[in-house]
């Protein structure tokens, strides 16, 4: 899946793809003009911290937040909740179960 969604005022793109809870997942942030800006990547089924039954939104903000620490960007605002961008599912892919 590549989606969009919005994080602490600001504008991200979610590539994930495996299995729901052991996803590998890289984000970028998007800036104005569709420039990609700071990233960021997780490997789910190899991370030993992982909670294989936390929500994919919950991974993504962690990430982006540790991105912003790990980069120095400004912290995310308190009360800036995590949402979809809507209409803008880039692509779909697989579930990764094989048939």
């Amino acid at each position: 899946m590549v989606r969009e969604f919005f994080y602490g005022g600001d504008r991200f793109r979610a590539t994930v793809h495996g299995r729901p809870g052991k996803e590998e997942i890289f984000i970028v942030q998007v800036l104005e003009d569709d420039e990609e800006g700071a990233e960021i990547s997780l490997d789910r089924f190899e991370d030993p911290g992982n909670d294989p039954g936390a929500p994919l939104e919950s991974v993504l903000t962690m990430l982006v937040d540790r991105m912003r620490g790990e980069q120095g960007l400004p912290a995310t605002p308190v009360g800036e909740a995590f949402r979809w961008s809507e209409g803008r599912v880039l692509a779909r892919v697989h579930s990764g179960i094989q048939h």
